[in-house]
């Protein structure tokens, strides 16, 4: 169940490609024929939140800091981990 939380919170993260235009102020181009790219952030999202949230809650298991509240503090690390992993990946893309 924990893993399944940590996809969700993965899924969340997930940058859409283009992103940062909306800083820029230009007009967002015309969808891709093919959304293979969007398919793949989606996917490198879910490791990414996976893969975060499952280190982050074995490195904070013994800690007294976060005593009940293991879930919840590894499932925002997860949604950081894949906000910050599917940003950098849609930057270098367009």
């Amino acid at each position: 169940m924990e893993t399944a939380f940590f996809l969700a919170m993965g899924w969340c993260g997930t940058r859409y490609p283009g992103w940062w235009r909306r800083f820029l102020k230009n007009p967002p181009p015309p969808p891709d024929p093919e959304p293979w790219w969007a398919v793949a952030a989606i996917g490198l999202g879910l490791i990414a939140g996976a893969a975060g949230g499952t280190f982050f809650s074995n490195a904070i298991a013994e800690n007294q800091f976060f005593a009940g509240q293991i879930a919840s503090a590894s499932g925002l690390f997860a949604y950081g981990a894949s906000n910050i992993v599917t940003g950098i990946a849609t930057a270098f893309r367009n």
